[in-house]
């Protein structure tokens, strides 16, 4: 039996969530299947209809349960954060679970996940998601990319001073949000990172869960032109978070890869050999085991093959994500994403 009422409300907008191939299921309906299991535990589940135009409606309609209540934007409004500002609204508890369209939870706890509620009481709980492991090369380059932005986000976590989060699975205060939605309403990505820079600055308590009550995966996306979209958001609404101590850590995070890439071309001069190799050796070192420690049970000998050049080589991928995304608008959904 239940020590008290559930503290959670699960809210998810959603729009045009797409096959991941011919041969999957659409990955809403995988979503909606697996958000079954925990829909029991929590008060209630808002899923918050951002025009879509095709079959996601029936297959909420198909696979909702007794707490779950659909709501959808006017023609006037359009976009993710104002769908998860409505369902926000709407939401009975204080506390909001925020989880995307496209996730699929697995090995969910009831016991640890009622322990949780019981005694939760931070203002923003930092949570996981793990990338599947992909079959082809380009996949595992990305769940390399994704393992390594989830170490960043444990370290920085445990430091006490949070770099990253992650909306796709992420807890907080609906009293916070909604106290700071103001000053970033017009900026169309990017409210996870502003709703943990404005929690920091209220001096609010943040806590990091990385072994918890579920597992929150992801898959790679499976085009070059959707993966340098979505690095042109995660890069452009970077440059808008506002100022806390953790912007200490992005600026130690931008000169440890300037210095990566000026070492990497000192490894052509003879005089600067030495010591760029050992800053390169010891950096991915660091990299690597940190990146093997968190994700022990999930990287293998061949991700990790793939892994030591693709941390050599990262830096020069992330400065030509960071200058494009000056440059260019990304879109997802079919629109224009808007950073300022």
């Amino acid at each position: 039996m239940k020590d008290t009422l559930p503290k959670i409300t699960i809210v998810v907008p959603f729009r045009n969530i797409p096959k991941q191939d011919q041969l999957d299921d659409s990955s809403f309906a995988i979503f909606l299947s697996s958000l079954k299991s925990v829909s029991v535990m929590v008060q209630e589940v808002i899923l918050v209809n951002d025009h879509s135009a095709d079959s996601s409606v029936a297959q909420v309609e198909f696979f909702k349960e007794f707490n779950w209540k659909v709501l959808s934007l006017n023609k006037a409004e359009t976009g993710k954060k104002t769908a998860l500002e409505l369902g926000i609204q709407e939401a009975k508890t204080e506390y909001i679970w925020t989880l995307d369209a496209d996730v699929e939870i697995l090995n969910l706890n009831t016991k640890r996940f009622e322990e949780f509620q019981n005694e939760l009481k931070a203002d923003l709980v930092i949570l996981p998601v793990i990338m599947k492991s992909g079959r082809s090369f380009f996949e595992r380059l990305q769940c390399n990319e994704w393992r390594y932005m989830q170490f960043l986000t444990w370290l920085s976590g445990r430091m006490k001073i949070p770099m990253m989060c992650n909306g796709a699975n992420l807890i907080f205060k609906r009293s916070v949000f909604l106290a700071n939605i103001e000053s970033h309403r017009l900026i169309s990505s990017g409210d996870d990172l502003f709703l943990l820079a404005e929690t920091m600055r209220n001096k609010g308590e943040i806590v990091l869960l990385w072994n918890g009550f579920s597992d929150v995966v992801i898959s790679p996306v499976t085009s070059l032109n959707d993966a340098v979209s979505q690095r042109l958001r995660w890069a452009g609404k970077t440059t808008k978070i506002p100022a806390t101590k953790s912007s200490i850590l992005h600026f130690s995070f931008a000169l440890f890869s300037a210095i990566h890439l000026l070492a990497v071309m000192g490894c052509f001069f003879t005089s600067f050999q030495e010591v760029s190799l050992i800053f390169l050796l010891a950096k991915i070192c660091f990299e690597v085991i940190g990146i093997q420690f968190i994700f022990s049970s999930r990287i293998g000998l061949k991700e990790i093959l793939v892994l030591i050049p693709q941390l050599v080589v990262y830096p020069f991928f992330s400065l030509f994500i960071f200058i494009s995304s000056l440059f260019f608008v990304p879109k997802w959904k079919g629109r224009r994403v808007s950073l300022k």
